[in-house]
Order: structure tokens, then sequence, then C-alpha cells
């Protein structure tokens, strides 16, 4: 089954889009920006992107000018998806290395024959030999950098977008003239009284809009206050690393944001650090707070707090994948982690960074059998382990932040 990396900064774009492509058989991850979606790209390394080009952060141009210049992935192949059409928009995306270019709003069948062309052969657009072009473009002469392949390609594709892009357009023509017949015979029916009647019924329709959305704030607000409660009632029993997870949250979120994740994406992050040892509720508080090292027995019953914060969470339905994220919170890239032993490709983004996270704040802070070992051996740990154990990327801001003072571990 193939791996698609969607890459799509609109919430119900990017749903739309994966669920299209997963009613086709491939295997859909989402990424809200081009820089997180270059680290899932470096990380994951799918068989294709589809990359919007107009996004916050990092946009689709940026995203695939970085791809070709990376030796690691520069044969990804990589499909833009854009509202923007102007002959200006694909030349850019020639010159920066696109193997695909389809517009919106795209024909559901267009896209997925884009895929299927694109898939199964590596991009060979960093390795084609250039042709310096000029094309007059609003009375400019503007610069083409292309190999002949990816030209080609890319003019078959804008052809096929502007076939499909006149269909929809006939189509909206007819709806429209359908719709403005109707209009007029409605206005003819209707009395004053009637059409007042709507207007009423309008306003009425917009207060209760606006109470539901105070009502979701509410909700929200109530969600972040019972998670942040759990968590205390959790810390209590466990006295000697009170306030763990909140710390381990403030961390995770600073180093969520160096990375360039989205502050929707950062609030699931918190979330989900605040509760990554739910489980230990489980746990005897006699062996939480043991004073001593842990035997071998003791030692698995505390692991099995991974696999029981995910039980407690799995059927919580949260915008995000709470308790996948926390489930994955002491796995390691090399499969050396627990309980399931997962690798690099299995470990989601939040999870690597939560991975950090948490082994930064435990070294940095006394444990009942062991004093802090303090932050510069902790971040010892973490550089050794980069690219074994723990994300390159998620290392790389977790040092910039703890250098940079943006975090730092309590003082007892």
């Amino acid at each position: 089954m193939a791996t698609i990396l969607i890459i799509e900064d609109s919430i119900i774009q990017a749903e739309m889009l994966r669920r299209l492509l997963v009613g086709a058989g491939y295997e859909v991850l989402t990424a809200h920006d081009g820089s997180q979606g270059f680290v899932m790209a470096r990380a994951i390394r799918p068989d294709l992107v589809i990359s919007d080009v107009t996004m916050p952060v990092m946009d689709g141009f940026e995203f695939c000018r970085r791809v070709r210049q990376d030796d690691e992935i520069s044969d990804l192949p990589v499909i833009l998806l854009t509202a923007m059409g102007s002959a200006r928009d694909v030349v850019r995306g020639l010159n920066l290395g696109a193997d695909n270019y389809v517009t919106k709003p795209y024909d559901a069948s267009l896209l997925l024959e884009r895929v299927r062309e694109t898939l199964g052969r590596p991009s060979t657009v960093a390795k084609q030999e250039k042709c310096v072009l000029q094309a007059r473009i609003d009375g400019e002469i503007v610069e083409v950098q292309a190999g002949p392949q990816q030209v080609l390609d890319l003019m078959l594709s804008t052809y096929a977008n502007a076939l499909a892009q006149n269909k929809v357009l006939q189509s909206t023509q007819d709806d429209l003239a359908e719709l403005n017949k109707a209009l007029e015979s409605e206005v003819e029916r209707k009395s004053a009284a009637l059409l007042e009647q709507q207007r009423r019924l309008s306003e009425e329709r917009e207060s209760q809009l606006r109470k539901e959305a105070e009502h979701l704030r509410q909700l929200h607000e109530t969600l972040l206050e019972s998670v942040t409660a759990i968590a205390a009632t959790v810390e209590m029993r466990d006295p000697y690393t009170s306030g763990h997870q909140r710390r381990v949250a403030d961390l995770a979120v600073e180093i969520g944001r160096q990375m360039g994740c989205t502050e929707d994406v950062l609030e699931g992050l918190r979330i989900a650090a605040v509760m990554h040892d739910l489980g230990k509720v489980r746990i005897p508080s006699e062996i939480l707070s043991k004073p001593g090292r842990l035997d071998k027995e003791e030692f698995d019953l505390i692991k099995t707090h991974a696999r029981a914060s995910y039980d407690i969470l799995k059927n919580i339905h949260f915008p995000w994948p709470i308790a996948d994220i926390v489930y994955q919170h002491h796995e390691r890239l090399d499969g050396s982690g627990y309980p399931r032993g997962l690798k690099a490709p299995e470990i989601l983004l939040e999870s690597m960074i939560l991975i950090v996270a948490d082994v930064v704040e435990s070294m940095s802070t006394p444990r009942p059998y062991r004093r802090a070992l303090g932050l510069e051996a902790a971040i010892r740990e973490i550089e050794a382990g980069k690219g074994v154990k723990y994300d390159p990327s998620t290392v790389d801001a977790c040092l910039a932040v703890c250098r940079s003072g943006l975090w730092a571990p309590a003082e007892f």
C-alpha cells in the first residue's frame, strides 16, 4: 500500500482529500504546513507528497525547493495543489521542481489519475538536465529552468486541469442559471409577509449560531480544565514527580513551536503531554515512591503505564490522536523502546517530540532513587542518541529551546 503525505493548512480541505485517497486504497498522513511536512517527509519517506501552495510558516513552493535540494529525499515525487492557476504559478512550480500541478477546485477523478501516474516511479526532476527557456507572460520575459520530461508532464497536467476546470465552470454556470430562474419565480410567488418571516428566521438562526459558538468555547475550556485536574490527581499519588507532566508539556510545546508546528497541533501536543503518565493510576503508590532502585518485576509493572494510559484515553473523542501519542511516548527510533518496540516510520511526530521532552525533564529533576542529574546530562543523553533513539530534528529543536532559555528545569 502506497503512503501519501498531504500538506494542507485547511483542516476541511485536508480531511476531504484524505478521505478521497483512503477510499482509493492509499495510506494517508497529514501535515499542517510546509515546515511540518518537510520534517515528516524526511522521517517517514512517503511514496508521494501532495502539497498545497499557499500556507503559513512554509509554502508549497519553498517545500518543493527544499526537497529537491535534500540529497536524502530529492527523488520524492511532489504534486502541487493550489487555488492559483496563473502561468506564473506554473512556471514557478517548474523552476522549483514540482512533478505535477493540479488546481482547485479539483476534479476527483483527475486528481486520482495524477496520483496513479506519479506513484511507482521516483522523481527524476532533481537529476534531469535543465533546459533554460524563455517565456513571455503578461508582456514580460520569464526564464524557465526545467528538465524536458518535467516540462512535458506539467504541460499535460496543466492542459488536463484546464479541461477539468472548464467542466466545473460550465456546470456552475448551468447551476447558477437554474438558481436564478428559481429565485425569480420565488420572488414573484412570495408575499412581503413571507419575506419578513424569512428575515426573522435568519436572525434567529444567527443568534443560535452565536450561542452554539459560545457553548463550544466553554466546552473547550472545560476540556482543558478537566485534563489539568486529571493530571494533578495522578501526580498526587507520586509527590516525587509532582509537576512532571506540566513541565514536560511546557517543554514539548516549545520544541513543537521551534519546529514550526501549528497552534492546533501544539494544543493537541500539550494535552497529550499533560496526560502522558495517566496510566500510573494503576501502579501501586509504594512502587512509584520507592526510594531504592526498582527490581525487574517492579520495573516491568511501571512499564505497563503507557498501555494503561492508552486504554483509558482511546475511547475519548479528542480532535487529536491523544491516545496514540501517549501510547508511544516511551518508544525509540531504533525500536529499543516500549511497550511495542516501534521504529521511526511508525512513531507520530507529536510522540517524537514528547519522547525527547520527557527524557530531558526526567533527567533534570530528582527521583526517589536518585538525585537530579541536571540539564547538561540530559542534553548529553539526547545528543548521544540523536538519529538512533531520538528524532534528529526534534533533538535540534530541543537544544535550541534549552540554550535560548525558553525552558529550564524546576529547582528543588
